[in-house]
């Protein structure tokens, strides 16, 4: 499906709020949202958030703009849930409290998952079009600031480092500083080197990123690590 819609040149009134006769229904189909928010994040990252209409996306969907107000009412409502689905979506990994586990192993394979979530072409196309978006779209930074609030404790690094810390295995008094400290010791300068396109990104099997991981999180786990002392026999 072609991304260069023809653009009318007459104003739509309904761009922000859609048809009022139409709400979201509770249960349309997973593949034709995720190819409507796909659809929506090729033609932002291409055109902006003020150039890209409904009327583009339901036409480069293939769908009647009908259709595409059933599942979202709004242009506003549906970038809002692609900046959640695609940017604040954590990672569904269960971290194994045991305290026989090695938590040095859990952490790089956690840390490895998250960076391949967000060190991909994808992830990293939308946030270049949102660092630009919201200097030119108030909306943008609104809703950007909105997510970042209401996601709090949900940020994938957050939800690891607190299940260890009921664990007991690590300790830390501010969990937003030890996560910003863990990702600075890893995946922080890698990332921002492929957001500022100055290397591609790192493959799973890339033995100095691997590295690079590894000595970051002995430095982590150095600082935050709950040592047990040795019981005492009589």
């Amino acid at each position: 499906m072609s991304l260069s819609p023809k653009r009318d040149t007459t104003t739509n009134n309904n761009e922000q709020t859609g048809p009022t006769s139409h709400a979201a229904p509770q249960n349309h189909d997973e593949k034709r949202r995720s190819h409507i928010l796909d659809t929506t994040c090729a033609l932002i990252q291409r055109y902006g958030y003020h150039r890209t209409t409904m009327d583009d996306i339901a036409r480069c969907a293939g769908m009647s703009k009908k259709t595409l107000y059933l599942v979202f009412p709004s242009k506003e409502s549906l970038v809002e849930q692609l900046l959640l689905d695609h940017l604040f979506s954590p990672l569904h990994i269960t971290p194994n409290p045991s305290i026989c586990s090695d938590l040095d192993s859990q952490l790089l394979g956690f840390i490895t998952q998250l960076s391949q979530q967000m060190m991909n072409e994808k992830f990293l196309g939308l946030i270049r079009t949102v660092i630009g978006e919201t200097t030119r779209s108030p909306l943008i930074a609104q809703l950007m600031s909105k997510l970042f609030h209401l996601s709090g404790q949900n940020f994938s690094i957050n939800q690891w480092l607190l299940i260890q810390k009921q664990a007991g295995r690590l300790a830390f008094d501010d969990i937003d500083e030890a996560a910003d400290h863990l990702f600075g010791l890893t995946i922080g300068v890698p990332f921002l080197t492929c957001l500022a396109h100055c290397a591609p990104p790192p493959s799973h099997n890339d033995v100095q990123f691997q590295r690079t991981l590894q000595r970051g999180i002995q430095i982590f786990l150095n600082e935050y690590r709950v040592i047990t002392p040795p019981s005492s026999h009589h």
